[in-house]
């Protein structure tokens, strides 16, 4: 009799025979777990392009403002494409203290009237339209840059040769903004 009394012997707690269910508590964390594990890189990685975005938009526009303010001093001299700066160009373009910026004017076969010959020379689009500023990716001596280039008439007639202005940046300030922007996202959910 006594021995259908005793209690039958109890394993210290945390350790459970094989095929025995978890505690309600240890059931929670792994439904929550296991979807975060999977979430988490996709929200790094979505959050990550989203913030590059938010970080070209105001360094695109001045960029495309230097290439509109260079186009500006294109004039055509003697039937020859000049640029007349107000001030020395390096002061102009150099001016940055984050990023390297190089500038480029060239005529219509790649040859460069003014400027830093490294940046590459793009084919000019299959209409040209007014003042519009096109945006690309290169690399300059190793670094990432964005470019603003724009293509002019030498002189108002439709069929007169294109002049291709140019510049670009190195990435420094919007590598910084994207990073700032990811980290303010990020943070307060790893907190």
């Amino acid at each position: 009799m006594l021995s259908r009394l005793r209690r039958p012997d109890r394993k210290p707690t945390g350790q459970r025979a094989p095929g025995q269910p978890n505690s309600l508590f240890g059931e929670i964390l792994d439904w929550l777990l296991a979807p975060l594990l999977f979430l988490w890189p996709i929200s790094i990685i979505v959050t990550h392009n989203v913030a590059d975005n938010i970080a070209n938009q105001p360094y695109d526009r001045a960029l495309a403002d230097s290439a509109r303010a260079l186009a500006r001093l294109v004039k055509v001299e003697d039937g020859k494409v000049v640029v007349h700066f107000p001030a020395p160009p390096r002061a102009l373009f150099r001016a940055d203290q984050d990023d390297t910026v190089y500038y480029q004017v060239a005529d219509q076969g790649g040859e460069t009237i003014t400027g830093d010959r490294e940046i590459p020379w793009v084919a000019p689009p299959a209409s040209v339209l007014g003042e519009e500023v096109r945006y690309r990716d290169e690399v300059i001596h190793g670094e990432e840059v964005r470019v603003a280039y724009q293509f002019l008439r030498a002189w108002p007639e439709p069929a007169s040769p294109l002049v291709l202005v140019q510049v670009a940046e190195t990435r420094n300030k919007r590598s910084d903004l994207a990073s700032r922007v990811v980290t303010g996202v990020l943070l307060p959910q790893f907190a």
